[in-house]
């Protein structure tokens, strides 16, 4: 479920807009004790953009378990494309969401010039994610 959005300039790297974004979103988070482990611990699914250190220590910050793929370097290169560790397992998560925006025509190419106007678009559209999830849950439950 998407649980935050913001709109930042273009081009503008996505480690730098990560504090931001956890900041921005809408659902408190449950209060964890210090000491809990990683597996109580709300998992946050992020794509090789993210893949820095200060990224995974503001996801620890903010009380996420960050699942961030390595980036690829000389000394370990990326797998062939038809090799099983090519992406990794929670992958998916990531690439769904982005799907999940692009059918909606309007968010696909941003026509509206101000900011505020096109996140009031994302955020209609992440309502109307949100309903559709939950209605289907509910038809699935009974």
């Amino acid at each position: 479920m998407p649980l935050a959005s913001i709109v930042s300039e273009a081009q503008r790297t996505d480690m730098k807009r990560l504090e931001a974004l956890l900041d921005a979103r809408m659902i408190e988070m449950p209060e964890l004790p210090a000491d809990a482990p990683d597996a109580e611990r709300p998992q946050l699914c992020l794509d090789r953009g993210y893949a820095y250190d200060a990224c995974r220590q503001t996801a620890r910050a903010h009380g996420y378990v960050p699942h961030i793929p390595p980036k690829a370097s000389k000394a370990q290169p990326l797998p062939p494309p038809e090799h099983p560790d090519r992406h990794a397992p929670k992958r998916w998560i990531v690439e769904v969401a982005h799907s999940w925006f692009n059918r909606f025509r309007r968010l696909l190419i941003r026509w509206e010039k101000k900011g505020p106007n096109y996140l009031a678009l994302v955020h209609l559209a992440a309502v109307l994610i949100i309903y559709r999830k939950l209605r289907h849950a509910r038809l699935l439950c009974g």
